[in-house]
């Protein structure tokens, strides 16, 4: 299990073993900048969409403008069997590189 705090450092350091990167923020934020290999997923449609969407094999790390959103599906995801955590600190903590567009 990943410990539910990642930290930026992590991801730009390829620390953990491929994370699904998890983007909880509305699809215009998610244009102007994310995450590369991040999908869309925003935070409205993760609980009904996770079963569907996410891979129960794979770490996924939630990612949002902030870190509480994230902080607090991580939890819910963990408490039905996903490995996941955050990005601590959010979007507004990230230093690594930003791939734009919708894709």
């Amino acid at each position: 299990m990943i410990n539910p705090r990642v930290e930026a450092w992590q991801l730009i350091e390829g620390d953990l073993q491929a994370p699904q990167l998890v983007d909880l923020r509305g699809a215009d934020a998610f244009a102007r900048g994310h995450i590369p290999g991040a999908m869309s997923l925003p935070y409205e449609q993760l609980q009904a969409e996770a079963e569907a969407r996410l891979h129960r094999g794979r770490p996924v790390v939630l990612l949002d403008g902030g870190g509480a959103r994230a902080a607090e599906l991580a939890l819910w995801l963990r408490q039905r069997g996903y490995d996941a955590g955050y990005l601590v600190g959010g979007m507004a903590r990230w230093v690594g590189e930003l791939s734009q567009g919708d894709q």
